[in-house]
């Protein structure tokens, strides 16, 4: 991987009365705020170490911007597709901040040079510390400026890191790839020749479960579902909340009750040559394609995606908002599992993983020229 120095615009903390509100309007708002000089340019080009601190732990990684070469000779590899619409306005809020204002978060498989020199460079104090007190999460950037470190860091992805995997950033991958078109046909003034990006070891990754409330047909019963159901899951009501303790193992809730609910032997079996069998890929082909009589899980509107940090209570709060939905937290996907899937150029079902940390917008912004 070939990464590039850049000067990163910081927001001015000093001018942020409430960060989790600048932070969580930032999306739509950047234009009017970097006009308004909430931002500041850094003099000087830089890589930068990065770390999240969050109730969930630390992680820590670098902020770079990559040739956009390996994003388009796939070096950065996927494991899912986009959505046609979001794709369109992102697009559309890219053009207008000209600039990209949240890294696409990519995992790599560590190496012993590399943590050596992360250790040797986090410090007590960070140049810049971001709190955001609702998310209960703090952000730390140390700044790498001095001529022999950076080449030091370049040199080390170049030997040892030939790709990186999309942890969260598809549809920003997929917005410089157009861009990237567009500009080298002069079809736009902007010049895209590099990608924004935080990288971090996998190690420093944590992937949650991605749970999911599906509303159910007018027509369908809650004992139509479950005895349907019963056809590919072995369903047994639970009195005692836990998550899902292994694969092939899920939590349901229908109806202000919760079961417990493993595929059927049977249905494991049909599946026996596949490499990894996925929990997730079952539900959409068995529960969501046979019992539902949902084509395109993608496309389907009655469906919400509840992230596994929100645990119980977010699979609740999605029923509470739908008539008639059935919620099932699932058990985490692993590193392996998506590695394989991206490496084979696979493509996984539509949310399946949920990682930590989570990037903000504005918190470092890459201009586009």
């Amino acid at each position: 991987m070939k990464l590039i120095p850049f000067q990163g615009l910081f927001p001015k903390t000093d001018l942020i009365a409430d960060s989790d509100s600048f932070f969580g309007n930032a999306k739509y708002k950047y234009p009017k705020f970097h006009a308004n000089g909430f931002f500041e340019k850094e003099p000087s080009e830089a890589l930068y170490l990065y770390q999240v601190e969050n109730p969930y732990g630390k992680h820590i990684g670098i902020v770079a911007t990559l040739d956009i070469m390996d994003l388009l000779d796939e070096r950065v590899l996927e494991h899912e597709k986009t959505l046609g619409a979001k794709e369109q306005e992102q697009l559309q809020l890219t053009l207008e901040r000209r600039a990209f204002i949240k890294p696409v978060l990519l995992g790599f498989h560590s190496f012993d040079e590399y943590q050596k020199f992360i250790r040797s460079k986090t410090k007590p104090d960070a140049d810049v510390t971001i709190k955001l007190k609702k998310k209960k999460e703090t952000h730390r950037f140390w700044k790498i400026t001095q001529g022999s470190e950076v080449e030091e860091l370049i040199k080390m992805f170049a030997q040892h890191v030939p790709k990186a995997y999309i942890a969260d950033g598809h549809h920003r991958c997929s917005i410089a790839r157009i861009l990237w078109y567009q500009s080298y046909k002069e079809m736009i003034s902007l010049k895209m020749d590099s990608l924004l990006t935080v990288l971090m070891p996998f190690s420093e990754l944590k992937i949650h479960d991605y749970n999911r409330v599906v509303q159910l047909n007018e027509d369908l019963s809650y004992i139509d579902f479950l005895v349907r159901l019963s056809k590919y899951m072995n369903v047994k009501p639970i009195k005692k909340l836990s998550k899902p303790a292994k694969k092939h193992e899920m939590i349901m809730s229908i109806d202000q009750s919760w079961f417990k609910c493993t595929w059927k032997k049977s249905i494991l079996k049909k599946h026996k040559k596949e490499k990894y069998i996925l929990d997730y890929a079952l539900l959409n082909q068995y529960v969501m394609a046979k019992i539902l009589n949902i084509v395109d899980i993608r496309d389907f509107p009655g469906i919400t995606y509840v992230p596994g940090v929100d645990s119980f209570k977010g699979i609740e709060n999605a029923i509470s908002k739908v008539e008639k939905g059935v919620g099932f937290m699932m058990y985490p996907l692993t590193s392996k599992e998506m590695c394989y899937y991206a490496d084979n150029k696979k493509i996984l079902p539509p949310k399946s993983s949920y990682f930590l940390p989570r990037i903000v917008n504005g918190m470092i912004v890459q201009e586009l020229r």
